[in-house]
């Protein structure tokens, strides 16, 4: 009877430790990741919802980043990019000339992409080269959208 106690407990660790790997690594930096954007971590912020991506970009490493708007009002988003390194670090672009902006028609939604067919494929705000935060793209975690305001615009 021991035995087949420590059988079923064995089996039972088998079985949990196998789905904790499972779903660890569906989580690839290819999909659309929450952004932060508030104290407890949530990706809604006054109906506007959050998430960013890594990618490439005429070969460089770049974050998109998309925002849903919730709201049957359109709004103008402000943000600082920002970028958590490996080491647990915050890099962020603060000052007034690094300011984003950007208006969302109501219940739509804005997200960044590549455009190899104009000169300039970094035009959209929703675009954030890596290497303007951190050299190698293995020293990046996160990406968050600082100080986001959102303002309804008639």
């Amino acid at each position: 009877m021991k035995n087949k106690l420590q059988l079923l407990f064995l089996f039972f660790i088998l079985i949990f430790s196998s789905a904790n790997r499972i779903c660890s690594q569906t989580n690839s930096n290819s999909e659309w990741q929450l952004i932060g954007l508030t104290l407890g971590g949530n990706n809604i912020l006054d109906g506007v919802e959050a998430f960013f991506q890594l990618g490439t970009c005429s070969g460089e490493d770049v974050i998109y980043i998309k925002f849903i708007n919730h709201t049957a009002a359109p709004v103008k988003l402000e943000w600082y990019d920002a970028v958590f390194t490996q080491e647990q670090k915050w890099i962020k672009k603060e000052q007034e000339a690094d300011k984003k902006s950007l208006k969302i028609a109501a219940n739509k939604e804005d997200k960044g992409a590549c455009s190899v067919s104009s000169s300039d494929s970094y035009s959209s705000e929703l675009i954030v080269k890596l290497k303007d935060f951190v050299s190698d793209k293995k020293n990046f975690k996160r990406y968050s959208a600082s100080n986001l305001t959102v303002t309804a615009v008639q």
